[in-house]
């Protein structure tokens, strides 16, 4: 048995040695067959390590230990609907596989133990401590890939760990100070950096931020590309947007067709963590719209390299970061033109009207209403701003605030999309419905204002 131990163990720092060296990058995550497979092995653990014919384990060990989980993950469940903590839904099995995670924590010393009852002590066979044991990682294995598969978060191994392939500070840095990649000729493709926005002003505290930069960045005409500001909802990391939605790939797309021409996309954390929601206005949290509407501007224009021209600037976020998306854009129309709102609320949201108010506005019903989309568009002109309203077909909360919100912008006068598309609530309906928004946005962001290739007409 002692071989079998270490065997294991070597296994394991293997398997963690070749995930470090990013041997397993390309391991698919959102492959249902690879979660099935997951969830079906912490099953048949689980079920390996309770298998025992000793009465006391049957008739009151398993069952009190399996009532004590249903009430704890039951509890949490409660309280975090209660306090607004988690807003959106999750699937029904994420609850069963939470519980079997727990489960296998708790039950895991039930079986290793030494047991005392009968006539001398005795221990639980050697394969099922093995399966109690292991059962642990690969049923918090299941759990995470059901939720990562509901969401679309992570897919693949590379993008948990955080293996993004982007150039550091510095070599972005010196990337940028140069006109031009060596030979003179912009890059085939487009280059993911990991650059920061200061919070000079603001003070936010912040995790940095990264931007992509398509081939025309590197020519001549830099200082003229659109810019796309990118915000991620809650929970969620910034290289979301360009891995887990493939901006990446579709701002790469684009500009393969449009001599390299496409909008720098510039991914920014407004929520200070991977669980914050700051909703992006100033508040007790942090100065949150602040940093939005003054140090990204200033990291935009001076880093970056890029001029100001709010009808060539927009912002686009998913779920809450739609929310701020739309918010930031009336809120600030001499600096961001076009909004797109990829699953957002109706107004500023942390779960219930008080607690909104409280944490947000510190009680301020006049700074509430300041950010309330649907007043904003009914008192004010928004002349030159676009807004889009996107929603995933099972989303039927997302639809319905599309619907209320695009019909309070038609009849404010404000020029406004609203689609529907495949998915719900998650990062493959915000990839596929990027990629169906980015040529009409490159549009009325004039991308193409720079001289088009002989034969090629102007208007993308």
């Amino acid at each position: 048995m002692a071989v079998a131990w270490v065997a294991a163990g070597c296994a394991v720092a293997g398997i963690a040695q070749a995930a470090r060296a990013g041997a397993l990058d390309h391991v698919p995550l959102l492959d249902h067959a690879v979660g099935a497979g997951a969830e079906a092995a912490g099953g048949g653990l689980l079920l390996a390590a309770w298998w025992s014919r000793d009465r006391r384990w049957i008739t009151r060990t398993l069952p009190a230990l399996l009532l004590s989980i249903a009430g704890v993950v039951g509890l949490a469940a409660l309280v975090l609907w209660a306090t607004g903590t988690v807003n959106d839904a999750y699937p029904p099995s994420f609850a069963l596989w939470v519980g079997a995670g727990f489960a296998a924590i708790a039950g895991c010393p039930l079986v290793l133990r030494r047991r005392r009852s009968g006539p001398a002590p005795h221990r639980a066979p050697a394969w099922r401590r093995a399966a109690a044991v292991v059962a642990v990682p690969v049923t918090a294995a299941g759990a995470f890939m059901l939720i990562d598969q509901q969401y679309g978060i992570w897919p693949q191994i590379g993008d948990v760990l955080g293996h993004s392939g982007a150039l550091d500070a510095q070599q972005a840095h010196n990337l940028i100070d140069g006109t031009a990649t060596p030979g003179g000729h912009p890059p085939a493709q487009g280059v993911i950096a990991d650059l920061d926005a200061p919070a000079t002003r603001s003070h936010f505290q912040h995790r940095s931020g990264v931007v992509f930069l398509p081939p025309a960045y590197f020519g001549p005409d830099r200082a003229t590309l659109p810019v796309l500001v990118m915000l991620v909802g809650s929970p969620g990391t910034p290289i979301n947007w360009l891995k887990s939605g493939h901006g990446q790939s579709t701002d790469d797309a684009y500009a393969a067709e449009h001599h390299g021409r496409a909008p720098v996309l510039v991914v920014v954390d407004q929520n200070g963590s991977a669980t914050g929601d700051t909703e992006c206005v100033d508040s007790p949290a942090g100065n949150a719209e602040t940093y939005m509407t003054v140090d990204v501007p200033a990291f935009i224009t001076g880093t970056l390299q890029i001029q100001h021209s709010s009808s060539s600037w927009g912002i686009a976020g998913f779920s809450e970061g739609g929310t701020c998306a739309l918010d930031l854009v009336l809120g600030h129309p001499d600096i961001y033109q076009h909004a797109i709102d990829f699953g957002g609320d109706a107004r500023p949201n942390l779960g219930n009207p008080q607690q909104t108010l409280q944490h947000l506005f510190g009680g301020n019903v006049a700074a509430q209403q300041a950010h309330d989309p649907a007043r904003l568009m009914s008192t004010r002109h928004y002349p030159g701003v676009t807004l889009w309203f996107g929603a995933g077909a099972d989303d039927t909360r997302g639809i319905a605030v599309g619907e209320q919100l695009s019909a309070a912008a038609t009849h404010a006068g404000i020029v406004n999309h609203r689609f529907v598309d495949t998915g719900g609530h998650n990062w493959q309906f915000a990839g596929t419905g990027f990629a169906r928004v980015l040529p009409q946005l490159c549009d009325e962001m004039v991308v193409s204002r720079l001289s088009p290739a002989p034969g090629r007409p102007g208007r993308l």
